[in-house]
């Protein structure tokens, strides 16, 4: 075919322009360290012929003594040259964690050079990196969505380039879309190109039916058209990126991205400044070279995507009230108050440019493949962010359109989170649609407890919701109220503050209304101090409800427990602290004595916390152990009065510890407890008689410990908890009592614990290390108290006596067992945490030179929420640390 002239030109011209795109599109980067000789000298030669070579096959090589950041790959290694000739042994290293190492090596006979060899190394090398195309995908592992579906979720297809941003955006996507409980994406290299490799792991999941789509209309208005341009993220001027400016930007920001994604999600707490400003900066990078949206950037988009869920409109506030208590809280000079106020407002439009971002990026998304596999994941994730916002018109509809929109399944929390937010928004019929999706999960015994408990939570928001729409502006100031309340439990504080606001303008003198507006402040800031002014108002009005007395107690005891006990501790009983504190009881008498209208063992067991307190104060003589012992006679005056409340019932077990009578302690402990006696209760008595075992130890009590560890936990919400328990128990009374069965018995549930995720847990493998033990079974015992010594325990020392029991015999045991019990915290046999000293078993007792360490924990905990309203915990775990017995300690 013949073109005219002027065709052939502009061909020509077209050419020319896009070479050097090309040609910067096709090489990768790759730095080549230093290749040490047998003396560790470097050898320039060799290098220097490397990186020539490596050059000629089209990469861009980085020749320097520091390996560039930005470098996809390092190559370095070592050479030895004599006159027989030049070996080389070298490491090919994927800087980005995409691929694993490869291991080069060569020999060179002969030559007066090392160039021969030098230009194997680089073939081979150009060989393993030049093609970086998708040769072949594998997928394995558990899961029911076939191979094609997994690569179609992950967008990634053969003949496509292998960059790091596709992988890493493949990466994030199974991670995040709920279907798998892990997955990984690697690349192995090749000369015919890359080999995708996909392992995933399926968690439990459900394919939706029947659950109404929000409308492509709707979700077009939410998200709006996908032409805008993303905001442009805030800058930090001492803190920017240099880029080299070609290709490999982008995949080094997919790769700083992905780093700073992991280093948050691994973080054990919370974020940081530092941590979200370099997220913000890499966020801002990524965003300027996506600022024009088409294909090729679709995976940037969704690494972005991503870590702008990071900035959501919690962790900003969290991070902005710890920079403002610490400005109050200390003093700064004003060089720092003014950077801390630049890092407020940093992070305040760092958050709207987050929010905007993701909905602009979501919208590119959704529009571009309304149906992709990848749609559902992205719609939550907005969704998600908007309920943190508190926008649930735009919340319902993006979350229902995520579960609705494809074929594909989702897993049981995005549903209930779908089904959550239609209550919320008061449509009840999609309330009730995804509801009846999740309802016969409740079948399954193997669920998670608190999964459970959110489910079976559900009718009672589809009353609430119910509530909320059916009751209408002309009804009675008693019905309004009901449908604020019902409002508040929504979590719809748009709609409850302007009824509330009108129901105070009907009966000006009702405390009702500002108790509402209390409970508003507190659902918006989550601090019950934020509470005060709507109290103050309200406790003068008339018609003082339950919520009015529950939010001002939980108020009263979060000031004593959280503000005064500290700075008593701290300043001493005689302190102005402790005068002020004393100014807080009668109120709070006041409260109590409302409140015995409408919950009176919690009433009751209040004003006599009170009381002790009140005495406390005013004695500074008195010890914490007496004011102890006086509340338990308190409430066992309570027992006798109330019967078997199980609040009371528990607090009795709770101070039993300290009653000065301890054959009336033991009398309760010994008291077989029915199921309906509450998990809490049961659980303390469990934990209690653990502690008896380990400080004063009979075979009255281990009966007991047996009969309440072999008794049924149904009702427990968190099981592996229980099963730990039960394990503790029936191991400690076993191991007193030399049954093999009852042995046998808490080695299978501390088995079972392991399994359920307590691996790691160095407690747990020390017990079954112990209880293997006890059994004869050395060699098992041994690899597990390696397995508990690995796992950083709490108590080291008791892992290290299994090992020596279990490993060591003769005088070499002897020895060890004597430098271990003779330092730290086993150096008095027989001590608890407590220090107190356990009555000496006799010569026949199995218990014989041997007891075990209780870590216990206690504690009680009071709080309030808006759903369950004023709780009091009494909180005691033994937490107790077998220990082997020592019989044969000077024997084998």
């Amino acid at each position: 075919m013949r073109f005219p002239f002027s065709i052939k030109v502009l061909i020509f011209a077209l050419t020319i322009f896009t070479l050097p795109a090309a040609a910067s599109a096709s090489q990768t980067l790759i730095s080549v360290g230093e290749f040490l000789s047998p003396s560790g000298t470097p050898s320039v030669e060799f290098k220097k012929y490397v990186t020539e070579k490596l050059s000629d096959s089209g990469l861009n090589c980085t020749n320097s003594s520091s390996i560039s950041p930005q470098s996809r790959y390092t190559l370095s290694g070592l050479m030895f040259k004599d006159e027989n000739g030049t070996s080389f042994s070298a490491l090919l290293t994927d800087n980005f964690h995409l691929e694993p190492d490869v291991f080069l090596k060569g020999k060179q006979v002969g030559g007066s050079t090392s160039e021969p060899a030098a230009i194997k190394l680089a073939e081979s090398t150009s060989k393993l990196i030049s093609n970086q195309s998708v040769a072949s995908i594998e997928v394995n592992g558990f899961s029911r969505l076939t191979p094609n579906a997994v690569m179609a979720l992950a967008q990634i297809l053969p003949g496509e380039p292998a960059t790091p941003q596709k992988i890493i955006a493949g990466r994030i996507i199974l991670e995040n879309c709920g279907l798998f409980e892990k997955a990984r994406i690697y690349l192995t290299p090749g000369a015919q190109g890359r080999k995708v490799k996909i392992s995933v792991t399926e968690r439990d999941s459900i394919i939706p039916a029947s659950i109404p789509g929000p409308g492509k209309a709707t979700l077009d208005n939410i998200l709006g058209p996908p032409e805008t341009t993303l905001p442009e993220f805030p800058v930090i001027a001492d803190r920017t990126l240099k880029l080299n400016g070609n290709s490999t930007c982008a995949g080094y920001l997919a790769f700083r991205a992905e780093s700073i994604l992991n280093r948050l999600k691994n973080s054990d707490t919370d974020y940081n400044i530092k941590d979200l400003e370099e997220l913000v900066m890499v966020a801002g990078a990524i965003r300027n070279s996506i600022s024009t949206y088409d294909l090729s950037c679709r995976d940037m988009c969704i690494i972005l995507l991503k870590m702008c869920s990071i900035l959501d409109s919690k962790t900003i506030r969290a991070i902005t009230e710890q920079l403002q208590q610490s400005m109050v809280l200390s003093e700064q000079n004003s060089k720092t108050l003014k950077k801390n106020l630049h890092r407020i407002e940093f992070l305040t439009q760092a958050h709207s440019a987050a929010r905007e971002a993701q909905q602009v990026l979501a919208s590119r998304i959704y529009h571009d493949q309304p149906h992709s596999p990848v749609v559902p994941w992205i719609l939550f994730s907005v969704g998600e962010q908007a309920l943190k916002a508190e926008d649930i018109t735009r919340a319902a509809p993006l979350l229902n359109g995520a579960v609705s929109i494809s074929s594909l399944p989702v897993s049981p929390e995005m549903l209930l989170t779908t089904a959550k937010a239609q209550y919320s928004n008061l449509d009840s019929e999609a309330g009730r649609a995804a509801t009846s999706q999740l309802n016969p999960l409740l079948a399954d015994s193997e669920l998670d407890s608190e999964l459970r408990r959110e489910i079976q939570a559900l009718p009672r928001l589809a009353e609430l919701c119910e509530t909320a729409t059916s009751i209408t502006e002309e009804e009675s100031f008693e019905q309004l109220l009901k449908k604020g309340d019902a409002l508040i439990l929504l979590d719809r504080p748009d709609l409850a503050e302007p009824l509330f606001h009108n129901l105070h303008g009907i009966r000006p003198d009702d405390a009702r209304p500002f108790t509402g507006f209390g409970r508003l402040a507190f659902q918006r800031t989550g601090t019950l101090l934020s509470v005060r002014p709507y109290l103050e108002r309200a406790e003068h009005l008339r018609n003082k409800d339950r919520s009015f007395y529950e939010l001002a107690l939980a108020y009263i005891l979060e000031r004593i427990t959280a503000e005064a006990l500290p700075n008593i501790e701290l300043h001493g009983r005689d302190s102005e602290e402790a005068s002020a504190t004393r100014f807080l009881l009668p109120k709070a008498r006041e409260y109590a004595h409302g409140y015995e209208a409408y919950n009176l063992p919690q009433a009751k067991l209040i004003l006599a916390g009170i009381d002790v307190l009140d005495e406390w104060l005013a004695y500074p003589s008195m010890t914490t152990e007496e004011a102890y012992e006086n509340m338990f006679n308190k409430i066992h005056e309570l027992v006798g009065e109330m019967g078997g409340q199980p609040e009371i019932m528990a607090a009795n077990l709770f101070f039993s510890c300290n009653a000065a009578d301890k054959t009336e302690a033991e009398e309760l402990l010994f008291s077989p407890l029915s199921v309906k006696a509450g998990v809490e209760h049961r659980s303390i008595q469990l934990n209690l008689l653990i502690r008896g075992m380990v400080i004063a130890p009979s075979a009255d009590m281990a009966k007991a410990l047996e009969q309440a560890g072999r008794s049924s936990f149904s009702d427990a919400i968190n099981k592996e908890k229980t099963v730990i328990l039960k394990a503790d128990a029936l191991a400690v009374a076993g191991m007193y009592n030399n049954s093999t069965e009852t042995l046998e018995r808490a080695r299978s549930l501390y088995t079972l614990a392991l399994d359920s995720g307590g691996k790691g847990d160095g407690r747990i493998l020390n017990n079954l290390a112990c209880v293997t033990l006890a059994l004869g079974m050395t060699h098992e015992a041994d690899d597990l108290y390696d397995e508990a010594s690995d796992s950083s325990p709490a108590i080291p020392e008791a892992v290290e006596l299994g090992k020596a029991v279990s490993s060591l015999s003769g005088v070499e045991r002897e020895g060890a067992i004597k430098n271990i019990t003779g330092k730290g915290i086993l150096a008095v046999r027989g001590d608890n945490s407590n220090g107190k000293k356990a009555d000496s078993p006799s010569d026949e007792s199995p218990l014989n030179k041997r007891t075990n360490y209780l870590n216990e924990n206690r504690s009680i905990s009071s709080g309030y929420d808006n759903y369950t309203g004023l709780w009091i915990n009494f909180n005691y775990s033994s937490n107790v640390w077998l220990l082997p017995p020592l019989q044969n300690a000077n024997g084998d």
